[in-house]
């Protein structure tokens, strides 16, 4: 008798509210500044982050998760003369 292989049952995925410059966006649950970032298309470079209005430097970006509700602000520099 043949076996039948198993059933891979994925969880469904949990999903977060958070404000990002003032609108809401939902993420996966366990999501950083990164994830959020490379969401967005941004490589980071050119951008400052806040975390419910504290400065996320950019050697932490990969390990602030972001919880339910966080405000984030994502401000880009602009060059000029």
């Amino acid at each position: 008798m043949k076996k039948r292989p198993k059933e891979i049952v994925q969880k469904p995925l949990k999903m977060i509210t958070i404000q990002l410059n003032g609108e809401s966006e939902s993420l996966p649950e366990d999501s950083t500044i990164i994830d959020l970032l490379t969401r967005i298309g941004s490589d980071g470079k050119t951008v400052a982050t806040l975390v419910n209005d504290q400065v996320v430097r950019p050697p932490e970006r990969t390990a602030h998760a972001l919880c339910e509700g966080d405000r984030v602000e994502i401000l880009v520099f602009a060059g000029g003369g």
